[in-house]
């Protein structure tokens, strides 16, 4: 772990030079890594998968400092999907073998960073694939809600009421898929629908014990007047925090 970090190191400082941002995905990398040995270790993984889970962590948003390099923006939509583009930078020229000699676990890596924002996960991915891709999404949904919460991601509302689409599928247990945003306030639906695309125990005890959502929502409660969004928002927070001790008391 300690070659690959200063291999990501190595990296990442090519990329310092193009602003905040990138400091901000660096941070962001580092803690997504810890999560995910927290989150492997209350699966029990052994030595090695924790290891590998770690490296998953580290590389799963290599992709980000092309990207925005290239666009100055991080909008998959916009430019480019982050997470194919890290795939496809760690196989030229065989560089995943930078951060990693044995190949034995290429292909849980290239598919867990490959998969790790993706809307829906393919079926047909193998169990023990399934796990560390899972792990990752996990990890990945829990420091981005911190970000939120801290400020680093600031998502504007305009003011106006969820899209009756988007209050309707949240109220239904559904992560929003990113192609149904049409305003600045159903944006801020997509990281309220990340709790309805979490897999792990642990991870809703991080979520429940760090009360990240009641911070967020407090957060954009205090940013608009509108009576309608602000019931709306109270009753996604019921909803919220029901769901989670509901997957608590049954994983």
């Amino acid at each position: 772990m300690d070659k690959a970090k200063e291999e990501f190191i190595k990296y990442t400082n090519n990329y310092l030079n193009y602003g905040n941002m990138i400091e901000l995905k660096i941070n962001h990398t580092f803690r997504v890594m810890d999560l995910c040995e927290k989150i492997g270790k209350s699966l029990n993984l052994n030595d090695e998968e924790l290891e590998i889970a770690k490296i998953i962590g580290l590389l799963h948003d290599i992709g980000r400092f092309e990207q925005w390099k290239n666009y100055s923006s991080f909008d998959d939509l916009k430019t480019t999907d982050h997470a194919d583009l890290g795939v496809k930078i760690l196989k030229d020229n065989n560089y995943l073998r930078k951060f990693i000699e044995d190949s034995k676990y290429d292909d849980i890596i290239y598919n867990s960073i490959k998969y790790h924002n993706k809307y829906i996960i393919p079926e047909d991915i193998d169990d023990k694939t399934m796990k560390f891709i899972k792990l990752i999404r996990d990890a990945d949904k829990i420091d981005i809600l911190y970000l939120y919460t801290i400020n680093e991601l600031v998502i504007e509302i305009d003011d106006k009421e969820f899209s009756n689409e988007i209050y309707n599928l949240l109220l239904e247990r559904k992560q929003i898929d990113r192609k149904k945003i049409n305003t600045k306030t159903d944006r801020l639906s997509v990281s309220l629908g990340f709790i309805y695309d979490i897999y792990y125990k642990y991870s809703y005890e991080y979520l429940k014990d760090s009360k990240y959502y009641d911070l967020i929502i407090d957060i954009y409660k205090n940013k608009t007047n509108n009576s309608k969004l602000l019931n709306q928002l109270e009753n996604i927070r019921n909803n919220i925090n029901s769901y989670i001790e509901e997957c608590l008391y049954v994983r």
